[in-house]
């Protein structure tokens, strides 16, 4: 068996296991919109080989962070993949410490970071040197607290421009670590996914750009007919988040959802926060772990949870 980095074509064997292990399709668009148009870089990935049979693979997506006011490259762990075959041969183990290693003594990467989920996070917390950074609670506003309103300083809007990039930058440089949200990244991230459409909106006033929410619509699961709408950014500074009710009630109205649910993460330590909760946002659902394996000498900025600006948008599952 031979492990090695991924080589031009292997997209291909690639998308084969991933129907295999995960029983769904992958679509190459998709995989090529976020393995290869990545703006942060490409193709971070280790596969394991059988002779020809693709028997492993485990890939990452680079993202820039901001880490105290200096960017610097991460790496979000995304796609682990073993040939049911091939089980208990410690297959994973093998690629992770194979990827791990090129990422931080060749790359100079300062932080492997995800969400494992129930089934991985004991492998990457025991055997990856992973650290806990908490559960992130998914607040919900029930849909008795929506009510519908139009409003004229509101509209959908295709494109991020600078200033959307600024005013994000703003809301997250209360904390130490974030996601480098720049005008590149965001429209990536929202307007080129060929798999996701997101709708996105603007509040203005007299031409000022004064928040943006980005969402996507999930079918209820207690009513076909009606979206779940997730909020993936919440682009409103604490002195503005007045508006955030505003942008609400006129998303309520606009998909005539009167019954819909209102979904989003946000930091216990998020100045904003408190502000949902007063809006009627509840902890909802099952958390989901967060976790870091930091560079040695990012320790302590990077295993504080407190000191990350999270949102939906930095999982690649929402």
């Amino acid at each position: 068996m031979e492990i090695r980095d991924y080589r031009t074509g292997d997209e291909n064997k690639i998308l084969e296991l991933f129907e295999m292990v995960f029983k769904q399709k992958m679509t190459m668009s998709y995989w090529k919109w976020r393995f290869e148009d990545n703006p942060a870089g490409k193709h971070l990935i280790k596969l394991m080989w059988d002779n020809e049979i693709l028997i492993g693979h485990y890939a990452v997506s680079p993202v820039w962070l901001n880490i105290e006011n200096t960017k610097m490259l991460s790496a979000l762990s995304m796609t682990t993949m073993t040939h049911p075959d091939y089980g208990g041969l410690g297959v994973f183990g093998s690629l992770s410490n194979a990827l791990y290693k090129k990422l931080e003594e060749e790359l100079d990467v300062k932080a492997i970071w995800g969400f494992p989920n129930n089934n991985s996070h004991y492998g990457f917390i025991k055997n990856l040197k992973w650290n806990d950074l908490g559960q992130i609670s998914h607040l919900a506003l029930p849909s008795s607290k929506l009510t519908g309103s139009l409003n004229d300083n509101i509209a959908m809007f295709t494109h991020f421009g600078v200033e959307h990039g600024n005013l994000i930058s703003k809301v997250t440089s209360q904390f130490k670590v974030a996601v480098l949200r720049d005008k590149l990244y965001l429209n990536w991230r929202y307007v080129q996914n060929p798999s996701v459409p997101y709708d996105k909106f603007e509040y203005r006033q007299n031409g000022s750009l004064l928040g943006f929410v980005v969402l996507k619509k999930y079918p209820s699961k207690i009513k076909p007919d009606v979206f779940d709408l997730f909020i993936t950014e919440i682009g409103i500074e604490k002195e503005n988040f007045t508006i955030i009710s505003v942008l609400i009630s006129h998303i309520a109205a606009y998909y005539n959802q009167t019954e819909a649910i209102l979904h989003t993460w946000i930091s216990l330590f998020d100045q904003r926060y408190i502000l949902l909760e007063k809006l009627g946002f509840i902890p909802s659902s099952k958390p989901t772990f967060i976790g870091v394996r930091p560079h040695s000498e990012m320790m302590n900025v990077l295993t504080d949870y407190r000191n990350w600006y999270i949102s939906y948008g930095d999982s690649d599952v929402y």
